[in-house]
């Protein structure tokens, strides 16, 4: 089975250096929301239900803090492989072309 594979890697550069701003902006959104919810000025307040439902929620809170900072890590890790993988490309194709010219690797 032949199959070719088709890249431009700067088109897969720039999408990894996108998803890293995403990744960035999803850090700050998470550290935004868990000060917010965490601090002490909670969103739910100082009254007996509000105390209650803060005792419930925080038990939860952390799990999916957790979870969000994990998907964070996940897109910075994408991030980092599409720009590496893209570098592969484009030295084993700058490679290639080297060994194929004039000059070039016998």
């Amino acid at each position: 089975m032949n199959v070719q594979m088709r890249m431009d890697p700067d088109a897969v550069a720039a999408t990894g250096s996108t998803l890293a701003g995403i990744a960035q902006r999803m850090a700050s959104d998470v550290a935004e929301l868990d000060a917010t919810v965490a601090g002490p000025a909670n969103p739910w307040g100082e009254d007996e239900s509000g105390s209650a439902f803060a005792l419930a929620y925080q038990a939860i809170l952390g799990h999916a803090l957790g979870a969000l900072g994990s998907y964070v890590q996940q897109m910075g890790d994408a991030a980092v492989s599409l720009t590496m993988q893209a570098r592969a490309v484009a030295t084993a194709d700058l490679t290639a072309a080297s060994e194929f010219s004039p000059g070039g690797l016998p």
